[in-house]
């Protein structure tokens, strides 16, 4: 809610929180009309948008609040395989091959339900597969 506030577009919004137990239920929320908005890492809304019975009803602005990569976790103390991680996975965003990844899980039918996410690579999705890097935002 800090960052809704915080948003430029809505100084001049009255905006009122609902809180849910969890991320189905605040999609539920809104699937039923008993909120007008529902706001989340636009990739778990996307999967949401995409497991419901119709997708078509909703759409994730292009606008972002912040933007916080996902990452991968390992043990400080091995700088080996760091090392193997960074130029394994590194070595699949320069190549390319990340791209065809990508596209297999978020913009293809998965199975076994042949759920589509019908979500595109983003401008920084792109930026961080264009240079790899372990600084964070």
């Amino acid at each position: 809610m800090p960052l809704l506030r915080q948003y430029d577009k809505t100084k001049n919004a009255e905006i009122r929180s609902i809180d849910a137990k969890d991320h189905a239920e605040s999609f539920l929320l809104l699937s039923q009309d008993r909120t007008s908005a529902f706001v989340m890492d636009d990739i778990l809304l996307a999967g949401l948008i995409a497991n419901s019975s119709n997708p078509g009803d909703y759409m994730i602005l292009p606008e972002s609040l912040r933007t916080e990569p996902y990452s991968m976790m390992l043990r400080k103390d091995d700088a080996q395989f760091k090392a193997l991680v960074d130029k394994t996975v590194g070595g699949v965003m320069k190549s390319g091959e990340i791209d065809k990844i990508y596209a297999k899980w978020f913009t293809s039918p998965i199975p076994p339900k042949s759920v589509n996410m019908n979500f595109p690579e983003t401008a920084p999705i792109k930026e961080a597969f264009k240079n790899p890097n372990d600084k964070g935002v």
